[in-house]
């Protein structure tokens, strides 16, 4: 299935995650939550240590949460611009978590890898899971013009739980 998500478009690649990008995704944290680092009331200390307690409890809750999970970076033409995790369970694909740099968002990236997970799930026949905050009308948009329904959708709920199952749809609905 990872094989689709070598060489895409606009110099976009996919790798396994190692070691040494620690330094680069605590960056897409710092990123995140920079406007934490304008708060009046918190030192820098009090920041370092909300987000360095923020990258601990997302990398143990994704552990527990997501045993069978596998952690990528995304690149452009050979430098690092995000980060991507995606668990398999056996019968499913699931997009864990997507998430860029601040100066890589907002420029198409993200759909280019999900329509990149799409296409290797279609071929691999097997349903594609995706999180979709409420706040994201324009990801919900997205997601569902590419025929994924919500199979989740509590009252009060922050994010809306997605799916795209090829094995349900008419021959002709799967896109490339």
């Amino acid at each position: 299935m990872l094989n689709g998500l070598k060489n895409l478009p606009g110099g976009i690649a996919v790798r396994p995650a190692r070691k040494s990008d620690s330094p680069f995704l605590r960056k897409i944290s710092d990123d995140k939550f920079s406007a934490l680092k304008e708060h009046p009331k918190l030192s820098r200390d009090q920041v370092e240590h909300l987000m360095e307690m923020q990258l601990l409890a997302q990398s143990g809750a994704y552990g527990e949460m997501f045993p069978n999970a596998a952690y990528f970076i995304v690149e452009k033409n050979g430098q690092s611009i995000g980060k991507l995790s995606l668990e398999w369970d056996g019968e499913s694909a699931r997009l864990v978590d997507l998430g860029f740099v601040q100066k890589a968002q907002g420029k198409g990236f993200g759909k280019i890898i999900i329509r990149a997970l799409v296409a290797a799930c279609d071929q691999g026949k097997c349903p594609l899971i995706v999180t979709c905050p409420v706040t994201k009308p324009a990801l919900m948009a997205f997601l569902q013009s590419y025929d994924f329904i919500p199979v989740s959708d509590p009252a009060g709920a922050a994010h809306i739980l997605m799916k795209r199952d090829i094995s349900q749809m008419p021959v002709s609905a799967p896109r490339q």
